[in-house]
């Protein structure tokens, strides 16, 4: 397997999105005096907006915009708090998924893979600029931050035809670490090799678009370099 790029689903692969919205949550329900369960609000949040993103596909109204998202699906999750969100807390909670938690694992594989001749790249549903303050802060550079802002959301086609162009290869050449189910199959639709990150442990929704690989975190992404031409060997750390 010869690879020239390697393109990372960004809020489910590379960061813990749950508990960086369970902290920002958490903060706002004390300062309000409210009661509830952050974490629980905070995967209800996260479901609400990828659930958003494909509705949004399908109704085919407006260009993608995340931020649209995540304020839609924020006050759909707590349109119960009296008084309702005010535009100054929803600007706090989406600015929460600019300071997100990478997975603990999450630099050592980039700094791994960084010292490979291939182009690193992330595909997002991330606003551009969101992307660009997130990833910012991590110590690691990325050759390509590529967002699906002003057209479809993943997993559509054009998403991954977008990246292909953007980033100047063939299918053959690239693989894509999805987070998501939905991602991890419509990459695969695409004929791109695929890693799906289960961390979940879920089932693939149609076998006919199962990835070429899945692993429960990141770290056993080094064993599938190292079969391809540039490959890490696993025993690297």
């Amino acid at each position: 397997m010869a690879l020239r790029a390697i393109t990372f689903d960004v809020y489910s692969a590379l960061y813990d999105t749950v508990s960086g919205l369970q902290q920002a949550l958490g903060a706002l329900m004390q300062t309000r005096g409210t009661g509830g369960d952050p974490a629980a609000l905070a995967r209800a949040w996260r479901q609400r907006h990828m659930e958003y993103l494909l509705i949004a596909n399908s109704l085919d109204r407006e260009p993608a915009r995340n931020r649209t998202a995540l304020e839609a699906s924020a006050r759909h999750v707590l349109a119960a708090l009296r008084p309702p969100l005010s535009r100054d807390e929803i600007f706090y909670l989406i600015d929460a998924w600019e300071t997100l938690p990478p997975w603990p694992e999450t630099l050592g594989v980039l700094t791994q893979i960084r010292r490979l001749p291939v182009i690193l790249g992330t595909l997002s549903n991330g606003d551009a600029d969101m992307l660009e303050a997130l990833l910012g802060r991590l110590p690691v550079a990325f050759d390509r931050i590529i967002s699906t802002e002003g057209g479809k959301f993943k997993p559509h086609p054009s998403v991954y035809a977008k990246a292909l162009q953007a980033l100047g290869v063939d299918r053959d050449d690239l693989l894509h670490i999805a987070g998501s189910a939905t991602d991890a199959a419509g990459a695969t639709a695409f004929h791109i090799r695929t890693v799906w990150v289960n961390r979940s442990g879920g089932a693939v929704f149609d076998p006919r678009f199962a990835p070429a690989y899945e692993l429960p975190d990141l770290t056993g992404l080094s064993g599938i370099l190292a079969k391809s031409k540039w490959g890490l060997s696993p025993n690297e750390k």
